[in-house]
């Protein structure tokens, strides 16, 4: 009985502690989502940079068939942008610089860890000068590097607002939960 009683306690213990832990990731993985805008905000280089995993991280994007389709339509398929590129991180900053302002939203986030690999899925939005420019879906790929989370994959869709509007954060999830 008494082994019973200890064996309930360092179970109860662990599953506390795993719990705890679970949360603390996912609180510093948000802390990452929320360094990342106000990096893209300020331009903020070190900042910025230090959220991402020495070596490769793949930066991608695609362009979703709907604005791709209405851009070849209007401007015709040699000026069309390409439906897919790829860059990276540190491309990205840099390129901020051609605008007065910028920013990076995110919503509807939704955290997936184990406490050593995460994904993150959010709806984005882009700001220059004030302006939206494009919106879509951001995923995010972690990993837990020597007790930091780091981000080591940035692959995003992309619909152009010169062609669609954001849809509300309401049906936003409700076409995320339709998918499922």
């Amino acid at each position: 009985m008494k082994n019973l009683k200890i064996m309930s306690i360092v179970i109860l213990a662990t599953t506390q502690q795993f719990h705890a832990q679970k949360a603390d990731d996912k609180r510093e993985i948000m802390q990452i989502i929320d360094k990342y805008s106000e990096s893209v905000i300020k331009r903020d280089s070190i900042s910025f940079y230090e959220l991402f995993n020495e070596g490769i991280v793949t930066w991608c994007a695609g362009v979703k068939d709907n604005s791709h389709a209405r851009e070849i339509k209007e401007k015709g398929s040699k000026d069309a942008r390409s439906s897919y590129f790829s860059s990276s991180h540190k491309e990205f900053l840099r390129g901020l610089s051609r605008y007065k302002s910028t920013e990076d939203t995110f919503d509807n986030i939704d955290i997936i860890q184990d406490g050593t690999v995460a994904s993150v899925t959010m709806d984005y939005s882009f700001w220059a000068n004030t302006k939206m420019t494009n919106w879509g879906e951001k995923y995010l790929g972690l990993i837990k590097r020597d007790g930091k989370w780091k981000i080591t994959s940035v692959i995003y869709s992309l619909e152009l607002t010169t062609y669609f509007e954001q849809p509300s954060l309401k049906q936003r999830i409700a076409q995320k939960r339709n998918r499922k």
